[in-house]
């Protein structure tokens, strides 16, 4: 038997059976909460006392035998071993006794200790049978759980205790603590005994806790699981061992760099054990237990026994018998896993009823919507509309919360009980957006509950928007149209579907649906004054019309400026996320590249916060786009492919072709084109090809075309762009410069005419703060009119790439230059642009660009420039360490920024440091730097 923390009542129980034969009768009451140690420690009481020579008799009280009469005292005399070496006469007197005694207890009333349940001469007959079993020797009486022993029983044993008194009799009665545990009057005659001592024991503390698991796990782990067990536990052995069990079958830690060290693990034993703790207490403690697991945070006394229908002492008193059994801790179940133990053993109808009775209470105690919503939902059903409200309310309160589990929940059930008409149109809608921000490839059910209301007749004009953007998002257009079609003659003015309809989102996203809608039923776009005005200070509004001006006039600063004001001042949400993705898209296209991704970052991260595959999803989408055009392939593919694993392909919707493009388009600048192969070979909605999301990958597959030598397909691609991009009213080169992707191709192909026709097309459409698409603009007009001729063209190409920091694109001019310079005769200069252009290639994981664009290979320029003659000063000898550095990286087309991340400084130091460079080499231009500055310089 383990003597943890149990020594002082061990040698107080040992003391007592050592003078048993020369004192007079002694009683022990050993109290104690539930599973704490009470029978375990009777088990040794009764070993010590037969190796002391002691007559043992044992009994156990039975919950399921608390109202059967003379069922403990008859453990007492027929459960003995002692019985059977008597005569058999002897055991027939007694079971006559016991038939007495049985036989009148059944003519009263079971519960009442005040009647007579065994005539007196009965009791002295059968006090001398058990008497008479010690045959000479001092008797032990050993009963555990005395609390369910049937009065009956605990009369005779009364009777024993009186008259015994005097005789060599040691009797150890095990009582569990909690309300209801003890009979009044049989308490009150254990006090009344001359030679009553009582025991009480508690939970054990974190020493004790630490000793249990020493007897299984190593020291080290014992040590340091203990606080842990001990909190968990609560001190409780049974627990104890019951999370022991669960640590030894968990094994210890796997990790090889550390000690084999077991860790805690809560597992089926702590569930078990619990569940055996409330079932062998008394049965309010069991009721009280099941109240707060339902009730949870809010189980009050008040709660628990309106919600029980029991008295507030029973409620007072059963909870301090959890807390000292070390169930609970500060009203709420030490361990979740305790709660859904006594959650899952309640039967579904028992629960739900608690439920329904909880949702009732606490809405009449004026609890908050939310803890009301949550037993609603738990239990199934709406009684009634204050029901239904007290739904809606947490929903829109877990949405702001970003409960969104909850929230769904909440609009599921209501959507149930509500009946057809505004309200439930509002609750589809809701559900929608949400069940699309967590479980977009789910979403389809949703929408055909709208579309079904809107055939029906009372879906509300507000939500029919809804209902439109998950069709368009789909790829299903006609259906799409259709619903547009009706709306102007379902709903008088139709402003809400109209106001959808014009947005710039809708507009350029899908731009072929005008066609479908029909021109009558299509609302008038945008004008410049909207783009000021922003309609109001809606942010979708204003976003989506800063992104149709961009993609149908041209790059506008007021247009980016707007862009960017939404994104300052707007939070994530699932109704402001089209808002956020059309700014982004308004700033990638407007060549503010370095704005873009700070915002995507920042979005990405709120959005990782948050969770929802919905925000994630596309969010990664347009920081993969970003990347690209940055230049940087390899975060181009790894956000861009973080975004389809956030989503499946129907989730994604016509969306995924935005994705799919980035990925073909920089797997193909890197020359995997095996991998860019298998993207245009993904699965796509139908109705991809009458989006802006289908033009981006039809442009990517020329692309791919392109650089496999397929020019003839490659062609048909990008004419094909232009032809789409001319019809939908999108033609700007900042979303696609198809134009000079065909001028290269009519190169290859000899119509240096048209090439030339081409792109002069397009650099009449680049504006002010086009960096990016002027630039490459410049470098095609001058493979068109030959690299001799415009020279100062890719000079000026260069100088744009290095305000939008597109690297792949600055490979592409540098590999131009390097072959104009070969082509004038300049060596020099045309290798020391072919390693500029390696170098940078190199880092960008693009090799194959230079492989096809440059006069020399890898190891043609990868030896030093020539060194400096005999008189000549060498440049980097009049530069300090630092400028040689910084200037170094400059002259292989890092920017400012990127030279200050490289270098540990602030941009500032770096134009400082330019600046001395320009005044002691006697250049004004970036362009203009020697390359051999810093050989051991890691760019």
């Amino acid at each position: 038997m383990s003597l943890v923390e149990r020594v002082d009542e061990w040698a107080l129980l040992e003391e007592v059976l050592g003078s048993s034969a020369e004192r007079p009768s002694r009683v022990v009451v050993v109290r104690g909460p539930v599973a704490t140690g009470k029978s375990e420690l009777l088990n040794g009481v009764a070993e010590q006392a037969e190796a002391r020579g002691l007559t043992v008799l044992k009994a156990t009280g039975l919950r399921a035998e608390r109202r059967t009469p003379m069922a403990l005292f008859g453990q007492l005399l027929l459960g003995a071993d002692q019985l059977e070496k008597r005569e058999s006469g002897a055991a027939a007197r007694v079971e006559r006794l016991l038939d007495d005694a049985r036989f009148t207890a059944m003519l009263r009333d079971p519960a009442s200790e005040r009647e007579e349940h065994v005539r007196a001469h009965v009791m002295r007959s059968l006090t001398a049978a058990l008497h008479a079993m010690a045959d000479g020797r001092p008797l032990a009486v050993l009963i555990d759980d005395v609390q369910y022993a049937d009065i009956p029983s605990l009369q005779c044993l009364q009777h024993v205790m009186r008259e015994l008194r005097a005789k060599p009799v040691v009797i150890v009665l095990g009582l569990r603590t909690g309300p209801h545990a003890e009979r009044p009057m049989f308490s009150a005659e254990l006090l009344r005994h001359p030679r009553l001592t009582q025991l009480r024991l508690g939970t054990l503390g974190e020493r004790a806790t630490a000793e249990m698991l020493r007897d299984h796990v190593d020291e080290a782990s014992a040590r340091r699981l203990a606080p842990d067990v001990h909190r968990i536990s609560g001190g409780n052995p049974l627990l104890i061992r019951a999370l022991t069990h669960d640590i030894l079958a968990h094994g210890p830690s796997s990790d090889t760099s550390l000690p084999a060290l077991h860790t805690l693990t809560v597992g089926d034993a702590y569930r078990q054990s619990v569940l055996s703790c409330l079932h062998r207490g008394d049965d309010a403690v069991l009721a009280v237990a099941r109240g707060l697991a339902i009730l949870d945070d809010t189980a009050s006394d008040t709660a628990l026994a309106g919600l029980l229908e029991l008295d507030h002492e029973t409620v007072a008193l059963s909870r301090r018998a959890l807390e000292s059994a070390g169930l609970t801790q500060a009203g709420t179940f030490r361990h979740p896993l305790a709660r859904t133990a006594v959650l899952d053993d309640l039967t579904r109808e028992d629960r739900l009823t608690l439920h329904r009775h909880a949702a009732v209470l606490l809405r009449r105690g004026g609890a908050e919507p939310p803890v009301v919503a949550r037993h609603i939902v738990a239990a199934g059903e709406v009684t009634d509309t204050e029901s239904l409200d007290t739904l809606w309310e947490t929903a829109t309160r877990a949405r702001r919360d970003e409960d969104v589990s909850l929230a769904i929940a909440c609009l599921q059930l209501a959507d149930q009980a509500c009946p057809r008409g505004a309200r439930r149109s509002e609750i589809l809608a809701e559900l929608a957006r949400c069940v699309w921000r967590v479980r977009p490839s789910t979403v389809g059910p949703h929408l055909a509950a709208l579309r079904a209301a809107f055939d029906e007749g009372w879906l509300s004009e507000q939500a029919v928007p809804v209902l439109l953007a998950g069709l368009l998002w789909q790829g299903r257009f006609e259906e799409a149209a259709e619903i547009a079609r009706k709306c102007q003659g379902a709903y008088e003015g139709s402003s809400a579907v109209a106001a959808y309809l014009a947005t710039g989102a809708v507009r350029t996203t899908y731009p072929a649906l005008r066609d479908r809608v029909g021109a009558d039923n299509w609302p008038a776009p945008q004008g410049p004054a909207d783009l000021t005005a922003a309609r109001g200070h809606d942010p979708r509004s204003r976003a989506g019309a800063a992104l149709n001006t961009v993609l149908t006039r041209g790059v506008d600063q007021h247009a980016a400026d707007l862009a960017e004001t939404v994104l300052q001042g707007t939070p994530l949400s699932d109704a402001t996320l089209e808002a956020l993705t059309c700014s982004l898209s308004t700033l990638i296209y407007s060549d503010r590249l370095t704005r873009a991704a700070h915002w995507c970052d920042a979005l990405l991260r709120e959005a990782t916060k948050l969770g929802g595959p919905g925000w994630q999803a596309p969010l990664s989408a347009i920081r993969a786009k970003i990347a690209l055009r940055q230049g940087n392939a390899v975060d181009a593919v790894r956000y861009g492919t973080n975004a389809l694993s956030w989503m499946t392909p129907l989730g994604w919707g016509v969306g995924i072709g935005s994705v799919l493009a980035t990925l073909v388009s920089a797997h193909t600048a890197m020359g995997q084109y095996e991998q860019a192969m298998t993207y245009l070979d993904h699965h796509v909605p139908d109705g991809l090809p009458e989006t802006r999301y289908g033009l981006e990958l039809l442009h990517a597959r020329g692309q791919l075309h392109a650089a496999t030598g397929r020019v003839r397909p490659a062609l048909d691609d990008f004419l094909t762009c232009g032809e789409l991009m001319t019809r939908w009213g999108i033609d700007q080169p900042a979303l696609v410069p198809w134009r000079s992707a065909a001028a290269e191709m009519h190169l290859r192909t000899g119509g240096e005419a048209e090439a030339d026709r081409l792109v002069k097309e397009q650099l009449s459409k680049c504006g002010s703060g086009q960096s990016r698409t002027r630039a490459l603009t410049l470098r095609v007009l001058a493979e068109v009119a030959g690299l001799r001729r415009h020279h100062h063209a890719l000079h000026e190409a260069i100088e744009e790439l290095e305000e939008c920091e597109d690297r792949l694109e600055l490979v592409r001019v540098l590999g131009a230059l390097s072959r104009s310079h070969h082509a004038l005769g300049e060596l020099g200069q045309a290798r020391m642009m072919a390693r500029r252009a390696w170098r940078i290639a190199r880092d960008a994981r693009a090799e194959s660009l230079c492989e096809h664009l440059l006069p020399y290979t890898d190891g043609e320029v990868s030896t030093p420039d020539r060194p400096a003659r005999d008189g000549e000063s060498c440049p980097s000898e009049e530069l300090t360490d630092a400028e040689r550095r910084v200037a170094s990286l400059a002259s292989f087309g890092h920017s400012n920024r990127e030279i200050a991340r490289k270098l540990f400084i602030t941009v500032s130091t770096v134009e400082q440091h330019l600046t001395r460079v320009y005044r002691k080499l006697n250049v004004t231009r970036r362009k203009d730097l020697p390359h051999d500055l810093l050989a051991d310089t890691a760019c």
